[in-house]
């Protein structure tokens, strides 16, 4: 009895942990929010920055040097395909070519007096009847005709490229030496031509999500310099080569549509602005909230009431946003899913 009184909590102990009383610790229920499986619409959009391009741009330059005698157009002209837009000095390229046929003539006349004076009939140069030492002069005069021929060719395209004309129809947007007079270089740009009929919203997209957006995609497209107003396009071109990301990383380009100009020309090269791609649009979908499934041992699962116990369910899922989750199988319409607080 002494020893009862005076170790009694310790007797009080061992009688719980063996079982001898009948009290029973309970542990505190888990706390848990709670998710239901609802079927609505899904739209999945990516945002990317870009600007503003022209399929149809082209600095125009001569392919020679010379002396500029003429420049037919002024900065924010229309021009037409073919048009002239500048020339050079005509006299020494006229002077150079009249030159070149001249001597094509006299390189021709003696051509022809060489095979008369020997008789040549035949193209092989009569090999069975005429001398070594008469063949080879026959070849070389053969081969000065030809390189005089070629002569001719290369200054009448000295003289075409002496003459700038545009490429195609569109709008002089700059003329970097509009007075005439002065020698300009061979590569030198005289004017810029840019197709406003030809503009087009370039998107530059991350790697990662490349595969994520086709083509023919509809774009929702917000220009800066007009805030106010959704342009709807649609992605007409992806590009095969990489480009490197302002931030650092790869991408690629992404060419999207913009609407035909009107005579404001709205669409100025280099505006900036921001692209949603939809990359999909599901008017039902199951839909769950993305933190209520959860990635483990590469499987997607998500906790569910099995009579009185919270079990895991294996899931697939699909599309994905901020707030929303597609689920393709695993769970049905009304299904509740649990997540510890």
């Amino acid at each position: 009895m002494k020893f009862f009184k005076k170790y009694w909590y310790i007797v009080i102990l061992l009688l719980i942990s063996a079982g001898g009383i009948g009290w029973k610790l309970k542990s505190k229920p888990a706390a848990y929010r709670e998710f239901t499986v609802e079927k609505g619409p899904l739209q999945v959009m990516l945002s990317a920055s870009g600007t503003v391009r022209a399929e149809n741009q082209a600095d125009l330059a001569f392919q020679t040097g010379g002396r500029l005698s003429w420049v037919g157009v002024k900065k924010g002209d229309r021009v037409k395909k073919w048009q002239g837009i500048a020339s050079l000095d005509q006299r020494t390229v006229q002077n150079n070519l009249e030159k070149e046929l001249n001597d094509y003539l006299k390189t021709r006349w003696d051509f022809q007096g060489n095979r008369e004076t020997y008789n040549v009939t035949t193209d092989n140069l009569d090999r069975y009847t005429l001398t070594p030492a008469v063949r080879r002069l026959l070849e070389k005069s053969q081969f000065d005709l030809n390189n005089s021929v070629l002569d001719v060719e290369l200054q009448s395209v000295v003289k075409e490229f002496s003459l700038i004309v545009s490429p195609f129809s569109g709008l002089i947007t700059n003329v970097s030496t509009p007075n005439p007079g002065v020698n300009v270089s061979a590569g030198s740009a005289i004017a810029t031509v840019i197709d406003p009929d030809s503009m087009y919203f370039e998107a530059r997209i991350d790697e990662v999500d490349i595969a994520k957006i086709k083509i023919d995609a509809p774009v929702q497209l917000i220009l800066d310099a007009y805030p106010e107003e959704i342009i709807e396009a649609r992605i007409v071109d992806i590009d095969f080569s990489p480009i490197s990301l302002s931030g650092g990383g790869t991408g690629y380009a992404v060419k999207i549509s913009l609407p035909p100009q009107t005579n404001d020309l709205k669409f100025k090269l280099g505006l900036n602005g921001n692209a949603d791609i939809i990359m999909a649009k599901l008017d039902e979908a199951l839909i769950l909230s993305p933190v209520a499934v959860i990635q483990k041992d590469g499987r997607w699962v998500v906790k569910v009431k099995r009579g009185k116990e919270i079990v895991e369910q294996e899931v697939n899922i699909g599309w994905e946003t901020e707030n929303k989750i597609e689920i393709k199988s695993g769970l049905a319409i009304g299904d509740q899913v649990y997540v510890n607080k």
